[in-house]
């Protein structure tokens, strides 16, 4: 039987490419170990951005759709600049969360827990570290837990 040969970096980058989207630091990182030199990996790199196979641009708003539902708009921006996306995409995305980070929250509380107003601090204290912990802004999460939001979608009930 004879001996496989270790797949090329294109092989490699492809094959991580193909599982999900990666930002080009995130796959400069994975394939620096594998490169003969660091220009061979930036030649690639600019071909499969070339190419389209390669966008920080559909990296980020990937992860945005998957973890908007979860998180609010100061973790996932934290994570966009982690992945070395641009400044001017993060703003960009950053503006649109913030648009729907109080109804975002409102609805992780609502599943949490019940959207019911704690009585006591010891509740309203633990409410809050939750929200705030997934990256919710405070004056935001303080509304809905004290009660003081409303939901566009009950204003009109």
């Amino acid at each position: 039987m004879p001996k496989q040969s270790a797949p090329s970096l294109m092989g490699r980058a492809l094959r991580f490419l193909s599982r999900r989207e990666h930002s080009l630091q995130e796959l400069r990182k994975k394939l620096l170990p594998f490169a003969e030199s660091e220009s061979e990996l930036d030649e690639l790199l600019l071909k499969l951005q070339k190419q389209e196979w390669l966008s920080d641009e559909r990296f980020a708003e990937g992860l945005v759709r998957r973890k908007s539902e979860r998180y609010g708009s100061r973790r996932i921006v934290d994570e966009l600049k982690q992945n070395g996306i641009d400044q001017e995409t993060v703003s960009r995305l950053k503006d649109d969360l913030k648009e729907s980070d109080a109804q975002r929250a409102h609805d992780l509380w609502q599943k949490k827990f019940d959207g019911l107003v704690p009585i006591d601090q010891k509740d309203r204290a633990k409410q809050m570290r939750y929200l705030v912990s997934k990256g919710f802004p405070l004056d935001q999460v303080s509304k809905i837990i004290t009660g003081r939001y409303l939901p566009p979608d009950d204003l009109f009930d």
